[in-house]
């Protein structure tokens, strides 16, 4: 006999083992592609909302926040002043409840002022809220930068051609 025909050409039953491992491997890939799929799902919702309490509703559950960070909201009704240590305390007050709070942290913008709604990131130590961020609402007034800026219309400038027109 020659060599070719020692060989066996016929084809073969695939192996099971084989097959269950490629299986078996094929889940673990889609189980750990849907896990991570699902974390970054959860970790996008949850961060992404962003939940403050109103004075009162902050002062009323102090007791179960004080471990925790949070934002609370509220109007500023009195002036603030540094203390010893160079922070800001101020007072915010919503719903008739008013608490103090200690601002450490980026100085308030121009627009920090009593009557301003404010919101202040941080947690309770005690009675006073220690702030770390401070969020200041700004008016729906403005004043114009340069009020005595001249104005003009283009219409009347000597060579303007509006882009509307045909020469």
């Amino acid at each position: 006999m020659t060599e070719s025909q020692d060989l066996d050409l016929t084809p073969r039953d695939a192996d099971d083992v084989s097959v269950g491992r490629k299986r078996l491997r094929n889940w673990l890939i889609m189980g750990t592609f849907t896990a991570v799929i699902g974390f970054v799902l959860f970790q996008a919702l949850t961060s992404a909302a962003q939940f403050y309490y109103n004075v009162d509703e902050a002062v009323a559950r102090r007791g179960e926040l004080e471990d925790s960070t949070f934002r609370i909201q509220g109007t500023v009704t009195s002036e603030q002043a540094p203390d010893a240590n160079g922070a800001l305390i101020f007072t915010i007050a919503y719903g008739g409840v008013d608490t103090a709070v200690r601002h450490v942290g980026a100085e308030p913008s121009d627009l920090f002022e009593i009557g301003i709604p404010v919101v202040s990131e941080g947690h309770w130590e005690g009675d006073v809220f220690q702030s770390r961020q401070l969020l200041v609402k700004h008016s729906e007034s403005y004043e114009a930068e340069n009020p005595d800026r001249v104005e003009y219309d283009l219409d009347d400038t000597p060579g303007y051609v509006p882009d509307n027109t045909v020469e």
